[in-house]
């Protein structure tokens, strides 16, 4: 059985922090759960590349995992990413899973996913794709589950949650809407129409 263990960045981006007047002296900012962490320019450009790739032609689809985000910084000045991965995996900042085994319902129990677009509805020509992104332009097209899945699943406790939630007769059971979930996931979080959060505490293992 092939093993596809992808890499998912956890958090929501708040930018840059400046502590004053001085360009050199700021970092960057990401809320995980109740917490604000802060990240060197190095730590966050590999974070951001966890996210996948956006409108690159050169770039053949696949999975997005660790090798991916490290040979992206092959020809830049970060030299050290492989050890950057380490340790945001370690700051909880980054998730290794394997899609396709247990492991991944325990992620998802630890874990939540939260809109960050406007939701823009289908069209009469398109009607079986629907999209999101800003009034002014669709930035990510998705099917109607997973549409359904980016809609609702912020107000479940945690992905697993909202997978049970959305389970039905007409669809895969809920760790089979999990595995469609992670699986597209980079879909989402690469435009910025998402992001992975921490499950609320309550419903934390």
């Amino acid at each position: 059985m092939t093993v596809t263990i992808l890499i998912f960045p956890i958090g929501h981006c708040l930018g840059t922090h400046y502590s004053g007047g001085d360009p050199d002296d700021h970092v960057q900012q990401v809320r995980l759960g109740g917490e604000i962490v802060e990240l060197t320019d190095h730590e966050f450009a590999v974070w951001s590349l966890a996210h996948g790739l956006v409108d690159e032609p050169e770039v053949v689809p696949g999975p997005w995992d660790r090798a991916c985000v490290e040979d992206a910084f092959a020809d830049s000045g970060v030299s050290n990413a492989a050890e950057l991965v380490d340790q945001l995996l370690t700051r909880s900042l980054l998730a290794e899973v394997d899609v396709d085994s247990p492991a991944a319902a325990d992620f998802a129990r630890q874990h939540r996913l939260l809109p960050l677009h406007l939701g823009l509805g289908n069209s009469a020509k398109y009607s079986t794709m629907f999209a999101a992104g800003t009034t002014e332009q669709p930035l990510v097209g998705m099917t109607k589950t997973l549409y359904d899945m980016w809609l609702w699943a912020h107000l479940a406790p945690n992905l697993l949650a909202a997978c049970e939630e959305r389970a039905t007769s007409d669809s895969p059971d809920a760790l089979g809407l999990l595995t469609a979930a992670l699986t597209t996931m980079h879909s989402l979080l690469a435009p910025s129409a998402a992001c992975l959060d921490l499950a609320v505490p309550e419903y934390q293992p």
